[in-house]
């Protein structure tokens, strides 16, 4: 069976497990789901509701974004100026890769949640560029048409990326921290990626290792869906930012993210009260290293 969260001082036996499968399957995946990825599915979704309940106040914190997301695009339903269609279309994207990541999150699929995330915020940054520099939704839209199409894309998108897509005075520097580290750790097969997905034990004789598909340390959730949600809401104000002309004057959504911003700060506050980071720290960078350690 697959990893399930499990809050320190709780046991999980084999008939509690049995009695949560029964209960979590609806008839048609009873009848359809078999063998090994049965049980990855039934802990995958039990993981979700625990997560949900163990991280109630982060919960509300992303649902509150996803609202204020949905009252910005209902807010710019009409374009009024030229060029506003494709940053608009490309973070409508952006929303919907936080619906997924923060579900995958909540399901203890950490590393593709942050998969997930390292695309939106690609797509966000590019969008914002495009929104400053609107003669780049041409140069956007033609990369695969030909050779000099896809240079002069790489010209306005990938190079000096750091520079050209996350520029300091646009206050989109922070976000490129996530892109990199996410980069790292959920879209690239890197050694630290691999790391954190194993368990490793190591005696004087051998080396055993095994897969985690799942995250199961509290502390861990704790940090990582925090840190996804602080991510996500960079990504929120960099659209917010392109359109604030417009949306600043809908003060039912100003008050909706000022009540954001106040919960998601309560809640980060809550966060560092209830775990003990440090030790979190210590052991994430000993389970990195002794993991580039044994890897070839």
């Amino acid at each position: 069976m697959p990893g399930v969260l499990v809050m320190p001082g709780q046991e999980v036996e084999d008939a509690a497990m049995q009695t949560i499968e029964t209960q979590i399957l609806l008839p048609f995946e009873e009848k359809n789901l078999r063998g090994g990825y049965r049980d990855y599915f039934v802990a995958k979704r039990t993981n979700y509701f625990a997560t949900i309940h163990t991280f109630a106040r982060l919960w509300n914190c992303y649902l509150g974004l996803d609202e204020i997301w949905e009252r910005e695009f209902s807010d710019l339903q009409r374009i009024t100026q030229p060029g506003q269609a494709l940053p608009i279309k490309l973070f409508s994207n952006c929303h919907a890769q936080f619906r997924i990541a923060f579900e995958l999150g909540f399901s203890t699929c950490i590393g593709e949640a942050w998969n997930i995330v390292r695309s939106s915020i690609e797509t966000a940054v590019q969008a914002h560029k495009i929104w400053r520099e609107p003669k780049l939704a041409l140069v956007w839209a033609k990369k695969g048409d030909g050779p000099q199409e896809q240079k002069a894309y790489q010209a306005a998108f990938e190079s000096h990326k750091k520079e050209s897509l996350f520029p300091v005075e646009h206050g989109l520097r922070e976000l490129y921290t996530y892109y990199g580290d996410y980069s790292e750790l959920g879209t690239h097969s890197t050694i630290s990626a691999l790391a954190l997905r194993h368990n490793i034990e190591v005696d004087d004789k051998d080396v055993s290792w095994r897969h985690e598909y799942l995250e199961t340390k509290p502390v861990r959730m704790a940090s990582f869906l925090s840190t996804i949600l602080t991510a996500c809401a960079l990504v929120e104000k960099a659209f917010f930012d392109c359109f604030d002309s417009r949306l600043k004057l809908d003060t039912d959504l100003m008050r909706m993210r000022e009540v954001f911003a106040v919960q998601k700060r309560q809640t980060a506050e809550w966060i560092l009260k209830e775990f003990k980071f440090d030790q979190y720290r210590a052991d994430l960078e000993k389970q990195i290293a002794l993991g580039s350690s044994v890897i070839p």
